[in-house]
């Protein structure tokens, strides 16, 4: 089978027929389409898929049980695609959702691109209109597979029944493979029903699993000669620092990366995407870089003669002005996406390669003499730490660290996109990899919940806490439905500021606090205290209409009695509403496309800015 994506042009007569088509000797354990489809999920070792039932997905609903395939129905297939994100980023594994065509589709289609966005390997499986319709504006039709292509590693629109179990085994080489990302096959639904022929109209046995050719080389360790130049590199530098992010994860090379770290004696920064990859409480933690990350990081980072970037983008919330990131040092770049190599920062030494390959192989390296950088980078980390909070009521910055420390940093955490999703970067200090997930490249706000719930799906043994923000649950609120309806034990801990507080903290700074439309408190009430009795909307009662057990905290003395209250059973689905002051702004803060010698750190800071963005507009 190609590996190309299948257009609707390319749609001919389809190799199946209906069971009246069959012989009846050949009738006893024949397989149609969806049941090929199921079986051939079953070979690639999946047990579970998140999804919506619909028309043109309903014969892969009815046989999913069949083949020992639990279905999760979220209340909205964009939870679907989060819930395989979820899954996926907790467990390793290739995450699997279900929708059907037309708006279905269309829905998962944010949840695809946040997958593209932060490398996740998910399997996307879409219903589509009968063959003979495709094209004609039929009812809930839409060509998903060119909708999806600039956003997926490929997309399939599967022609023939006979084609199904390459175009599955295909989707999962795809997804997982070097850098992992989503793969959508699209399934007509005439093809579900059918089955496969030979070209003499007998039912022709599938061959499972199937058989196809590698659509690409694993890439593994780098050349001798790049080995070497690295090694050279280290050799000289003097103050060397260790830039990781999520292809370290995906690698599975936080062991390597640890040894690798300790042997040549040097400090580790890590982005979003790298949380868990280093140990937070180690001396040569140095946190995450960038936007809002840690001062000291930055200032290290942009100080040293030699960064090693190893499974990190040069994404712009790290960069900030790309010209000027590292400008005085050298940079090599390991990475498994040969496109990411000079992309975004020209470096000296790019190299395709696998990670944890490299770094078993950089380990050769001569132990290091960095002593005197490494207190320079301490004593950084010791005179610029992470901002506080300190005006009135509940400080999110400590009830984020609080809530770390009650869990010893070893619960999965979920979160949306906002403020507190900065916060929760800072203060939750993620003890093992896979266990810190966000929307980092695409900032998809609702991504919490249902990432959270896939997350407890394959770890349903594990804590698994949603630290999300007010503006943001609001969007995926409806999946507590999901975790009452199956008993998926998930904690969620609102950070509620009755704002959208990203957008008012930039308002604030650029827009000389013209706060349009990020007020979230009730336009009707007349009290702007936002006390007890003024929270919109009450995620109280919404939660008690979904059968889940909530309750708010308005003051820090009664935060940690609710914090146990909260993670007393891991199994119960719950809600703690945690109403934080409302004016808590995210420190430190380098404005977009400025340096780290621009940052913010402070509310002064920010109104000195403010003055200045409205004078240069004068």
């Amino acid at each position: 089978m190609s590996t190309d994506n299948v257009t609707y042009q390319d749609i001919a007569t389809i190799s199946g027929g209906t069971l009246s088509d069959i012989k009846p000797e050949q009738r006893d354990g024949a397989l149609r389409g969806a049941e090929i489809l199921a079986k051939s999920l079953r070979l690639e070792g999946v047990d579970v898929v998140f999804g919506y039932p619909g028309g043109a997905n309903l014969e892969i609903f009815d046989v999913l049980r069949n083949h020992g395939i639990r279905c999760i129905r979220v209340e909205h297939e964009q939870g679907a695609a989060h819930a395989a994100q979820g899954y996926a980023r907790a467990s390793g594994k290739v995450g699997v959702c279900l929708a059907t065509s037309g708006p279905g589709a269309t829905n998962l289609v944010t949840g695809i691109a946040d997958a593209n966005s932060d490398s996740t390997p998910i399997v996307a499986i879409t219903g589509n209109v009968p063959t003979q319709l495709l094209g004609k504006n039929a009812f809930q039709e839409v060509d998903i597979v060119s909708i999806v292509e600039p956003i997926t590693k490929r997309a399939y629109l599967v022609d023939r029944v006979a084609r199904i179990p390459a175009a599955v085994r295909l989707a999962f080489i795809h997804a997982g493979g070097n850098r992992p990302g989503p793969v959508l096959i699209d399934i007509p639904k005439d093809i579900q029903q059918h089955y496969p022929r030979d070209p003499d109209g007998n039912y022709a046995e599938p061959r499972m699993p199937a058989v196809v050719e590698m659509p690409e080389e694993p890439i593994g360790e780098m050349y001798q000669d790049q080995l070497q130049q690295c090694l050279r590199l280290i050799a000289e530098a003097e103050r060397p620092v260790l830039y990781v992010g999520g292809g370290i994860v995906s690698a599975g090379a936080e062991a390597e990366l640890l040894a690798f770290a300790e042997r040549l004696g040097v400090p580790v920064t890590t982005t979003i995407m790298g949380l868990g990859a280093f140990p937070p409480g180690h001396p040569l933690c140095l946190d995450v870089l960038g936007m809002h990350g840690a001062r000291y990081a930055n200032i290290a980072v942009n100080e040293a003669d030699l960064v090693l970037a190893l499974g990190v983008r040069f994404d712009d919330r790290v960069t900030g002005m790309v010209s000027e990131f590292i400008r005085h040092g050298k940079i090599i770049h390991i990475d498994i996406d040969r496109t990411e190599l000079n992309k975004n920062k020209t470096v000296i030494l790019p190299i395709c390669a696998e990670i944890r390959a490299s770094l078993a192989q950089l380990i050769a390296v001569q132990p290091g003499g960095h002593g005197e950088w490494c207190e320079y980078c301490r004593r950084l980390k010791a005179d610029f730490p992470y901002p506080v909070a300190e005006k009135q009521g509940i400080s999110p910055q400590k009830a984020i660290a609080l809530l770390s420390d009650m869990t010893n940093g070893e619960a999965i955490v979920s979160v949306g996109v906002g403020q507190h999703q900065m916060w929760a970067m800072q203060h939750y200090r993620a003890a093992r990899t896979r266990s810190f997930l966000s929307s980092s490249g695409f900032g998809t706000m609702g991504y919490g919940l249902p990432a959270a719930i896939g997350a407890k799906v394959a770890h349903p043994e594990r804590l698994v806490i949603d630290i999300d923000g007010d503006g943001s649950l609001n969007m995926a609120i409806h999946e507590l439905s999901t975790c009452h309806r199956y008993g998926i034990g998930v904690k969620i801990v609102v950070i509620n500021n009755q704002w959208l507080g990203m957008v008012r903290q930039w308002q604030d700074m650029i827009y000389d606090g013209h706060r349009s439309c990020s007020d979230l408190s009730d336009p009707m009430s007349e009290v702007k205290t936002k006390g007890e009795q003024d929270i919109y909307p009450d995620f109280l009662t919404i939660a008690k209409g979904y059968l889940v057990k909530a309750e708010r905290v308005t003051r820090p003395d009664q935060l940690e009695a609710a914090f146990e209250r909260l993670l007393a059973d891991p199994n119960e689905p719950c809600l703690l509403d945690v109403i934080v002051d409302s004016e808590a702004n995210v420190y430190p803060m380098i404005p977009a496309g400025a340096t780290y010698k621009d940052i913010i750190m402070s509310d002064e800071d920010l109104t000195a800015t403010s003055k200045e963005n409205q004078d240069s507009n004068v």
